[in-house]
């Protein structure tokens, strides 16, 4: 299966549309967003976004970020999740946005794979014999002039760019 994990949106309704294009491209199979996907500041794009979301809710997953609105979570047909556990390909996952839990404050029960959002900087590295990631941010990246998305199949886990460039890549043996 492929998985695809995108972060810190911010109600950008053209990124979102492009997250959505992206995964309809990668032919994958679920699509995790890892919080701030709404804006505070705009009800249309909420709107939207959530309609969008309610569309593919069997193909979404989404994480509560520390922007997204009370409103959002109630246009959603769906719960939103503060932290929460997958198996990908037969890997443990843990994903978060990243604002309580993060790399450098793990989860009790943390995964062989640890994926968060929040700081909007694009990171794929492994310490201590565990896959530390974060897609960065689609809509207001940080630190470096990259909009990514992280990718997982059977045997990789990818850092990619929006437009499908490979900026980092690690077997998942």
């Amino acid at each position: 299966m492929k998985y695809i994990f995108v972060s810190d949106i911010h109600g950008n309704v053209e990124k979102f549309r492009e997250v959505i294009r992206i995964f309809k491209e990668e032919n994958a199979d679920k699509l995790v967003f890892l919080g701030d996907t709404s804006s505070e500041y705009s009800k249309t794009s909420d709107e939207e976004i959530a309609d969008i979301l309610n569309s593919m809710k069997r193909d979404v997953h989404v994480i509560r970020g520390n922007c997204d609105t009370r409103r959002f979570e109630e246009l959603l047909e769906f719960e939103m999740y503060g932290l929460d556990n997958l198996y990908v390909n037969g890997k443990f996952v843990t994903i978060t946005h990243g604002h309580y839990y993060n790399m450098y404050s793990l989860p009790e029960n943390c995964g062989d794979i640890f994926i968060q959002g929040h700081t909007h900087v694009p990171i794929l590295q492994v310490i201590d014999g565990r896959i530390f990631s974060n897609p960065g941010s689609v809509s207001r990246p940080r630190g470096v002039d990259l909009r990514c998305y992280i990718l997982i199949d059977e045997e990789k886990i990818y850092l990619k760019t929006l437009d499908g460039k490979v900026v980092k890549k690690l077997e998942l043996s």
